[in-house]
């Protein structure tokens, strides 16, 4: 049992170059988590995320991909917020684009002054993106549904948790950390490359929803007037 009070899960894959590895390793050594190494199942990220998720015990979850990088003081970041915020279901850090060589993308930084956004998360993919912190408690009953989602596995956990087409109490939204708690690598063997129409719809359909489309458009109804963003 890790002494910590977050498990993060990594997947591995032969095909990650292994220096990548190592460097994903040393920044969550630095870290306040109890690390769990696993193998990811290629083809099958909802299976991986499923089991990576329910290993450990500690209180709150999290995962890291082998190919990015943790800034420094991340999770100390999304613990407090959590614990400042016992009403929020999770908490995430925004990130930074860089290629292969960790040298910036000429965009700016996926971090939000506004904080959450409903429409927006049902909107704009990299809203509620980065490093995200969850209280085991709010996984735990979504990984059935999760593991039926597919490639989109991980927006339906987020998705699921949040239920922004509720247009839900704020007391209840996911908080936002504004820093760059990760360097998203963009490489040739990005998973999120592979996403394509019919896996949103097969997400949204899990959700209840005819089509991704269909749950976009509810949560505009429902949200858009009382939204305090909609970029």
């Amino acid at each position: 049992m890790g002494h910590h009070l977050i498990d993060c899960h990594v997947l591995t894959l032969p095909r990650f170059d292994a220096r990548w590895v190592a460097e994903l390793r040393s920044d969550l050594d630095r870290e306040p988590v109890n690390q769990h190494w696993m193998p990811g199942i290629d083809g099958d990220l909802a299976a991986s995320r499923v089991a990576g998720f329910s290993a450990g015990s500690a209180p709150f979850v999290s995962s890291a991909d082998p190919d990015d990088r943790i800034m420094p003081g991340t999770y100390a970041a999304l613990l407090q917020a959590l614990q400042d915020n016992p009403t929020a279901p999770f908490a995430w850090a925004g990130e930074q684009m860089v290629d292969e060589h960790l040298k910036p993308w000429p965009m700016r930084p996926h971090v939000w002054a506004g904080g959450y956004d409903p429409v927006s998360h049902v909107c704009k993919g990299v809203h509620v993106h980065g490093v995200k912190l969850y209280r085991r408690e709010v996984v735990m009953p979504v990984l059935d549904m999760m593991s039926k989602a597919g490639q989109c596995c991980e927006f339906l956990l987020d998705l699921a948790i949040a239920k922004p087409w509720t247009n839900p109490n704020r007391s209840t939204w996911p908080v936002h950390v504004p820093m760059v708690g990760r360097q998203w690598r963009q490489h040739a063997h990005n998973g999120f490359r592979s996403f394509g129409k019919d896996d949103f719809d097969r997400m949204a359909q899990v959700l209840g929803f005819q089509t991704m489309d269909a749950l976009r458009d509810e949560a505009v109804r429902v949200c858009l007037p009382t939204s305090r963003a909609k970029a």
